[in-house]
């Protein structure tokens, strides 16, 4: 249970990371294209959010463009990332499995948070203490990875 807990504390706070700022059409183009290669698209992404994001970073087109990871309030902190996943229209596919896999506990989370913005910030401001206060293992016991997506 703790590292459940664990695990939904991150998530809170990645996801709310993602209420702004941009990634790389590299990072998710074969969502848009080549999903699991199955040559289609991420069938859980809407529609209408698929033909913008088509325009913005066509297949073969430059892997380095840009584009905003929530296109309602690309500059704002606030709850439209829940909103957008709610919605399929969640950028990245980890940002969108927090709703559209049923099977996990982060769905009631997204809804929770999508519905009460007040909500959301205090939930975040207690999660950021919570880390806040999370102790690195230092020296022989802990890394300091060059690259944090991989051992060094």
């Amino acid at each position: 249970m703790l590292l459940l807990n664990i695990v939904i504390e991150w998530k809170t706070n990645v996801g709310s990371a993602h209420t702004f700022g941009r990634a790389k059409c590299g990072f998710f183009v074969d969502r848009l294209y080549n999903f699991s290669g199955t040559s289609k698209p991420d069938p859980t992404i809407d529609v209408e959010y698929m033909k913008t994001l088509h325009q913005t970073c066509s297949q073969g087109g430059k892997p380095s463009t840009l584009i905003n990871l929530d296109q309602a309030t690309p500059d704002a902190f606030d709850n439209y990332y829940y909103k957008n996943l709610q919605n399929n229209r969640g950028l990245l596919q980890t940002d969108q499995e927090l709703f559209s896999t049923s099977s996990i506990d982060t769905v009631s989370i997204v809804n929770r948070f999508a519905n009460n913005q007040s909500d959301f910030f205090d939930t975040f401001a207690q999660s950021m203490i919570k880390l806040g206060n999370i102790r690195p293992l230092t020296g022989s016991t802990g890394e300091i990875r060059a690259d944090c997506k991989r051992v060094n």
